[in-house]
């Protein structure tokens, strides 16, 4: 009997999207990250100056749904890192795609690279990724950010408006940018940093034809995280300012 044909699409980013419809599809708290969560969502990624390659995919997922996602991945065919697993898997899991093509990183409750990004209640709704103000505040974390980042950072305020609306599909909720930046200095500190690189490389690099100027949306940015109301840790950090460190530099975990 010939053997069953995979499931697994040829194309990391059809294969992306095929895998993060079927979380929603089944109801998990999963949703796409990273770079091709951007490609998903916005078609300023697809050509021109900041379109790439991909070599794995980014989920983020609750704690509840950790299970059936291990499961979800195990019946699409990908294989599990054990010993990976079995040591980070109460904060981390890694995937394998059977051919080694790529592989699947999984970040479970927060993303915790520069800064921490408590991402519990916001892995639900009706998109494959999570939503585009937390999108973005993932991009805008690293401190030592690159031109991916920044790029795909271009393309989303490019793409999608801001808005006053935290429940928004289409656009980039501000209430949950100053809600987050509001308690965290550090956080704040590389965010605002980050979009004066953002804007620079904008006017280096324009993309023609998009839906909105990406310099208008980052002064936006800008003044909306300036508006946040702070914290009183917020405030207690902010006296001390960069002479301490305010982020973390974590190791690249190998697999």
């Amino acid at each position: 009997m010939a053997e069953p044909a995979t499931l697994i699409l040829s194309d990391i980013r059809e294969e992306a999207e095929r895998l993060a419809g079927a979380a929603v599809t089944l109801g998990l708290s999963a949703r796409l990250i990273g770079g091709l969560a951007i490609w998903l969502r916005c078609p300023s990624v697809h050509e021109g100056p900041f379109a790439r390659p991909y070599a794995d995919m980014d989920f983020a997922i609750s704690a509840a749904a950790s299970t059936k996602f291990k499961a979800l991945l195990l019946t699409q065919g990908y294989l599990p890192d054990q010993f990976f697993n079995g040591l980070h898997g109460a904060t981390r899991l890694y995937y394998g795609e059977p051919a080694g093509r790529w592989s699947i990183d999984v970040v479970i409750d927060e993303l915790a690279m520069s800064h921490k990004l408590d991402l519990r209640g916001r892995l639900d709704g009706p998109a494959p990724t999570v939503p585009l103000a937390d999108l973005l505040l993932t991009k805008l974390q690293v401190w030592e950010i690159n031109r991916k980042d920044l790029g795909d950072t271009v393309c989303l305020l490019a793409d999608h408006a801001l808005s006053e609306d935290d429940n928004t599909v289409e656009g980039i909720g501000l209430p949950r940018v100053r809600s987050v930046l509001g308690k965290d200095w550090g956080f704040c500190h590389t965010v605002q940093g980050n979009l004066q690189k953002v804007a620079e490389l904008w006017s280096r690099e324009p993309l023609p034809g998009t839906e909105h100027d990406v310099a208008d949306q980052v002064a936006r940015l800008q003044q909306a995280i300036e508006d946040a109301p702070k914290s009183r840790a917020w405030r207690l950090r902010s006296r001390v300012g960069e002479r301490i460190r305010w982020y973390e530099t974590p190791e690249e975990v190998k697999h």
